[in-house]
């Protein structure tokens, strides 16, 4: 038994040492798809295969079920952002919205899939699991100090600076806009082909000069 168990709960047969399972204790956090064992390298452990040889239960019990969720995962969420793609090109929409979806599945497959094929197995890939995730990112650091990467800090500022702007940008929209319907939301008091701006731009450009102390170009 190991400090890592009394988290997350008694020793498991198969692949990391640990429960995984609600059989064997485990909670809704504790729970967790575990990643296949290191002995199996790479192997895709289809049901058929020479492993599982057809047994549902020891193909689950060998990590089958991470790669199939793992694989199939990625492709749900690729023709998630190509439908994106197709939907904004019917609507003549910009398609920014699958563009910016496209950023959290280069993390998806970074790390769930490129990751641990540049590793000696799917073993050191994350599992699919609250704890699990923890886990992974302690061993992570244990193995490549990445919070100490500068292009790992650059990462962390990007996403959270450009949350941070979204936030205001909405915020700041919201605030501004224009009483022009008698609807419940924008969608019915504004019409999409409508020639009039529905947010005074000029009096968000006033507030955010007052904050900051300095004049905003207003090109509008």
């Amino acid at each position: 038994m190991t400090i890592q168990s009394i988290f997350f709960g008694v020793k498991e047969r198969y692949t990391h040492g640990l429960a995984s399972s609600y059989l064997e204790g485990c909670n809704f956090l504790t729970a967790a798809v575990s990643t296949p064992a290191n002995s199996l390298a790479h192997s895709l452990l289809l049901l058929w295969g020479p492993e599982a040889q057809g047994d549902f239960t020891r193909w689950c019990q060998l990590g089958g079920l991470w790669t199939f969720v793992a694989l199939h995962g990625a492709f749900a969420l690729i023709g998630f952002m190509l439908r994106q793609f197709e939907l904004a090109r019917s609507v003549q929409l910009r398609p920014y919205n699958a563009i910016a979806f496209s950023g959290p599945i280069a993390v998806f497959v970074s790390v769930f899939l490129i990751y641990p094929l540049g590793q000696s197995g799917w073993f050191f890939a994350p599992s699919f699991g609250v704890a699990a995730i923890f886990r992974f990112i302690l061993f992570f650091q244990g193995f490549h100090n990445w919070t100490l990467n500068p292009f790992h800090m650059m990462g962390v500022t990007g996403v959270l600076g450009a949350a941070l702007l979204c936030a205001i940008h909405g915020a700041t929209v919201e605030n501004t806009l224009f009483e022009d319907g008698d609807g419940a939301n924008t969608f019915r008091a504004f019409n999409p082909t409508q020639a009039e701006e529905t947010y005074s731009m000029v009096t968000a450009n006033r507030f955010w000069s007052q904050i900051f102390g300095v004049s905003f170009s207003n090109k509008r």
